[in-house]
């Protein structure tokens, strides 16, 4: 199952990724988290794994990118840098990075001025989602780029559920909004992940949107702030974390039905 989570910047998307995957993993799920966010430079850092080679640099790069999505002449499948179906165990061992059982994988980093904009980075974050296949049991966590721009790379197309990050902010209800029509023109099932959330802000964020889709409610934590200000990894349990386990448990299967909160 391959999951999309997304939502505006600052809104908690590497830390709902990296306390979801562990929650998961501790659940007996295989799970990969993809690093598809191109200006986000500390998702290792919160898993507690190292930087793993960059898979747009294993590829050679911006050139190399070009030739091996694209190559001048057919190639066998055996041969295909990026196989065609992908399964977990076809990206490259050196791309992985380990971090207490879950795998961190990173498509592209922009790194230098000048050297172009993050379009290949979505092309190839796209071609690896479009062509992975999983098995049961196996989780793929995608952490997307701040904002929409993952809807018209088309980068969504090739996951089974979206989970949006909303904070108690009027930026983050806005693109609420958007990101509803587009995945409903996907065709892709979206549900929501409150975040940062205390008493005074719980009962009108829980309002402004459609309780069925809601999934869970994240407290406001000092620990989570100050893990994430050293950059310390987000060895942290929350029980508010059990219902989206609870909801990907159920949504394999074919009968899902949303969680009220």
């Amino acid at each position: 199952m391959k999951i999309l989570i997304c939502g505006k910047g600052g809104s908690g998307k590497s830390t709902l990724t990296s306390i979801l995957a562990r929650a998961l993993n501790k659940n007996g799920k295989t799970v990969l988290v993809v690093d598809a966010d191109e200006s986000n430079l500390c998702l290792n850092r919160l898993l507690g794994a190292r930087m793993p080679d960059v898979l747009m640099d294993a590829m050679g790069g911006r050139k190399g990118v070009k030739e091996k999505l694209n190559p001048p002449l057919p190639v066998q499948p055996e041969e295909a840098f990026l196989k065609d179906p992908l399964t977990l165990a076809d990206i490259p061992e050196a791309c992985l990075a380990d971090a207490n059982g879950v795998k961190l994988l990173v498509v592209g980093k922009i790194r230098a001025f000048g050297e172009g904009c993050a379009c290949m980075i979505g092309n190839i974050s796209k071609t690896v989602l479009n062509r992975l296949q999983t098995k049961p049991n196996e989780i793929v966590l995608i952490d997307a780029e701040a904002g929409l721009e993952h809807f018209g790379r088309r980068v969504d197309a090739g996951c089974d559920l979206i989970l949006c990050v909303v904070d108690p902010t009027f930026e983050s209800f806005t693109l609420v909004d958007s990101v509803q029509r587009m995945a409903e023109s996907a065709g892709i099932e979206v549900a929501y992940v409150l975040n940062k959330v205390d008493d005074t802000v719980r009962q009108p964020m829980t309002e402004r949107l459609d309780s069925r889709q809601v999934l869970t409610a994240i407290p406001k934590s000092e620990v989570l702030f100050t893990k994430s200000l050293n950059g310390d990894p987000l060895d942290v349990d929350f029980q508010e974390i059990q219902p989206i386990c609870d909801f990907i448990e159920r949504f394999e299967k074919p009968s899902v039905t949303f969680k009220i909160l």
